[in-house]
């Protein structure tokens, strides 16, 4: 193998992994849909639904799960999950 094709498979490569890495975080990301502190959740690896002492109404809001809480991305909030079901 010559020296262009190396860097080009290298390159071919590096944007692949890139690419990947845009796509797997924006799929990843869960949804979650509240009223009065009873949540279903979307593409969550931790629960399916949740009770939080948080009680506003959320719709198809983005969250980051975590085993106790989770956490509202648009104004960083973390609600307290004290009751869940995978």
């Amino acid at each position: 193998m010559s020296i262009k094709t190396n860097t080009f498979q290298m390159k071919a490569f590096l944007i692949a992994l890139i690419i990947n890495i845009i796509i797997f975080d924006t799929v990843i990301g869960a949804l979650v849909n509240c009223i009065n502190g009873k949540c279903e959740f979307t593409n969550s690896f931790h629960y399916k639904t949740a009770s939080t002492f948080c009680l506003q109404t959320l719709t198809f809001e983005d969250v980051e799960t975590d085993y106790s809480f989770f956490t509202i991305l648009r104004t960083g909030e973390q609600c307290q999950v004290y009751k869940s079901e995978d």
